[in-house]
């Protein structure tokens, strides 16, 4: 076990099994393109028993790419609600440009509730075009003037099909980190690999608030990718996330145990606290 704590910067909970959240607020893209094969969903309480077992002190509560603006809500007052009743979970909120006022209306709502971030962002979910300027201005100024992150889902333009990649491209990604420069961004699953293209000058100039997760990667990477990602973005950047109930925290922190200790405390504590502000 580890001396000091660790935040999981990306993990998900929901109140029920899809069938009874769909009986009780409809159907849901999510529900459709990541749940289609009852993938089972982890309420608040299974969360913390997996993080009492992997020495997690804190975990950040992902929303996902909702479609339907009541699933939407139910989705962020669980999370915020679960937030309330335990200060080792920290809350995002999700969001959906489409719905326009009403979607500014409610982030601002889940903001003075005490949301720390948005996210995750689903693009093809959610059917959203991320180079759209006016579609995301209000969103991203209200983020702006609360100084929150804000999580976007990427994939990776190859590799096999699974629940909920999705298909952004990264040009698109490149594209919305361009149109808002001052806003803290950070990139799921790597960015898709985003970061590699991080070694080109002129990204590296418009990613200066641009962070990573590393949700799932056991599933797509070698363990190499921590040592060369370091070497490309520097610890700073870099934030553990698990990906959870899909992937437990404690096989991501085995294949990361032999980078050196100041590098892990900043991936694992250090960078997710200066983001959120929290101590």
């Amino acid at each position: 076990s580890n001396i000091y704590s660790m935040i999981d910067f990306h993990t998900h909970i929901l109140p029920n099994q899809v069938e009874k959240m769909v009986r009780d607020y409809g159907n849901d893209g999510v529900f459709v393109d990541m749940f289609k094969d009852n993938q089972e969903t982890s309420d608040n309480s299974k969360l913390i028993k997996s993080m009492s077992n992997s020495n997690i002190e804190a975990s950040v509560l992902m929303g996902y790419g909702w479609t339907n603006f009541d699933v939407l809500k139910m989705s962020n007052s669980y999370n915020l609600k679960s937030a309330q009743n335990n200060d080792k979970l920290i809350p995002f909120c999700s969001v959906n440009p489409k719905f326009g006022i009403k979607n500014n209306n409610e982030l601002k709502n889940c903001i003075l509730k005490g949301a720390k971030g948005i996210g995750e962002i689903h693009p093809s979910v959610q059917q959203l075009d991320m180079s759209d300027f006016k579609a995301w201005k209000g969103i991203m100024d209200i983020a702006l003037d609360a100084n929150i992150p804000i999580a976007i889902h990427c994939s990776e333009p190859v590799g096999h099909l699974y629940p909920g990649k999705g298909n952004v491209s990264l040009k698109q990604i490149y594209e919305f980190i361009k149109l808002f420069p001052h806003n803290k961004i950070v990139l799921s699953h790597w960015g898709g690999g985003l970061i590699f293209y991080e070694l080109m000058k002129e990204v590296k100039k418009y990613f200066k608030n641009v962070y990573y997760d590393t949700a799932a990667t056991s599933y797509l990477y070698k363990k190499d990718i921590f040592e060369i990602s370091l070497k490309i973005v520097g610890p700073e950047k870099i934030l553990f996330g698990s990906d959870f109930p899909i992937l437990k925290p404690s096989r991501i922190l085995a294949e990361i145990k032999n980078i050196k200790i100041s590098d892990l405390k900043k991936i694992t504590s250090v960078n997710a606290k200066s983001l959120l502000e929290i101590n």
